[in-house]
């Protein structure tokens, strides 16, 4: 076949395809040799985006569902009654499993197979696009299929490791600077301060490929919550032999990253869980454990609805379009009220239609079962934070023994939580007023 970088498909190409899938799903008792899956994963990643979306219509339309012999053996299995089914069992059970689980499994069976499947979820990900999109509704039953089948094999067979700067290799360092999605790594000089001595770095990695972390968290230790990611960043690193740990009261995960091939198998959660059983482990005096987290659909949706909304007009007053768009760091008092007022409806009050809450890292953390704790202004003062957020970040209160009947709450019909109903938060404020207008 073709061994350009990227390749577009062919006839012969989608021939070639099936025929390789062929060997490597056959049913017989003799294991295919792995070069077989491992030409088929290099042909694979040479495709362009039009290539890859033809081989995933081979995967699902190929090997899918047996539906003409599992309609055969559901007949024998009626017809039969409850006398002598049990191979007619077994034969339609292995008609209902679709034939492209059989190659997932080959692929996590060769070195490195996890990653290789991930990128591969990652790419049918970007081919499927929006929910509405055509391609989202035809091949969003073969991705579902390959999350299950990533979660089984993540589970239960991932190592939690802490990343340093003296032990971990520069290879794996350099991954963590690339990889990082939240707050970009500027240099060496910054990956070295993220892993200081009042900071950490964890990371999950599969047990036989210690080079490559499938999800990682950056933890600051520090005396009380954190409300600047600039303050994380780039405060001084402190002398080792001079640090205090007992001044360290609260842990605050200032950024998650998961590689795009694993989202939606909550590893974050599965992480931050072991995380913070080990800082409690090394630093009993920890008091509380809790996120400084960004807010990446605000101001889009700020943006979006201030065109129809009144009540969003009203509060922002005149011209809040000029003043919108022409909003930077320095803005300091003019649009501040208004726009912590409407970011609190933002977090506690805008849903999906299954009544989780809009933003995307709001929902995982309320999944997670933690509080909505404070909003703050100013907090990440980055271009990136401007653009998402108006530079607001959230801080998520992971309290122990409220996790579970937060989630719960959560799960059954979109409660939130806030950790502090005083006065003083933006979020404390919106509740209470909501709370007076029933």
């Amino acid at each position: 076949f073709n061994t350009k970088e990227t390749v577009s498909v062919v006839p012969e190409d989608r021939l070639f395809m099936q025929e390789l899938l062929e060997k490597i799903t056959e049913n017989n008792n003799n294991l295919p040799p792995p070069l077989f899956t491992e030409k088929c994963c290099d042909f694979f990643k040479q495709l362009d985006k039009n290539g890859k979306k033809e081989f995933f219509k081979v995967l699902s339309t190929e090997f899918d569902v047996d539906r003409v012999n599992a309609v055969k053996e559901a007949k024998e299995y009626i017809k039969l009654g409850k006398s002598n089914v049990t191979q007619v069992e077994k034969n339609l059970l292995y008609y209902l499993e679709p034939k492209y689980n059989l190659f997932f499994d080959r692929i996590h069976q060769l070195p490195n197979g996890l990653k290789l499947l991930a990128d591969m979820r990652a790419d049918l990900l970007n081919i499927m696009g929006a929910r509405d999109s055509p391609e989202y509704i035809e091949f969003s039953s073969l991705e579902q299929d390959i999350r299950l089948k990533l979660k089984t094999y993540v589970i239960g067979f991932l190592k939690l490791e802490r990343i340093t700067w003296q032990k971990s290799s520069a290879e794996l360092l350099e991954k963590i600077c690339d990889y990082e999605a939240v707050h970009a790594v500027q240099d060496w000089k910054d990956i070295k301060r993220r892993l200081g001595p009042d900071r950490r770095v964890y990371a999950f990695f599969e047990n036989n490929v210690p080079n490559e972390p499938l999800v990682f968290v950056h933890v600051a230790l520090v005396p009380d919550m954190s409300s600047s990611v600039q303050a994380i960043l780039n405060e001084p690193v402190p002398n080792e032999e001079e640090l205090n740990t007992e001044k360290f009261k609260c842990a605050v995960c200032y950024s998650i990253t998961t590689q795009q091939g694993l989202g939606g198998i909550n590893l974050g959660n599965y992480l931050i869980k072991q995380v913070v059983n080990d800082l409690k482990n090394q630093f009993p005096q920890l008091e509380t454990f809790a996120t400084l987290s960004p807010l990446p659909g605000f101001r889009k949706w700020l943006i979006n609805h201030a065109e129809t909304d009144a009540g969003i007009q009203a509060e922002l007053g005149p011209e809040w379009k000029t003043k919108l768009d022409r909003f930077n760091s320095q803005d300091q008092n003019e649009l501040k009220d208004s726009i912590m007022k409407l970011c609190s409806r933002y977090i506690l009050s805008e849903k999906r239609a299954e009544k989780n809450a809009l933003d995307p890292v709001a929902n995982f953390h309320l999944r997670n079962g933690a509080c909505a704790h404070q909003i703050h202004w100013q907090a990440d003062t980055s271009d990136k934070g401007l653009q998402e957020s108006f530079g607001i970040m959230i801080n998520y209160n992971y309290i122990t023994d409220r996790l579970e009947s937060n989630h719960r709450l959560y799960l059954l019909n979109g409660t939130i939580s806030v950790s502090e109903l005083n006065k003083e938060g933006w979020l404390s404020r919106y509740v209470l007023e909501n709370n007076k207008r029933q």
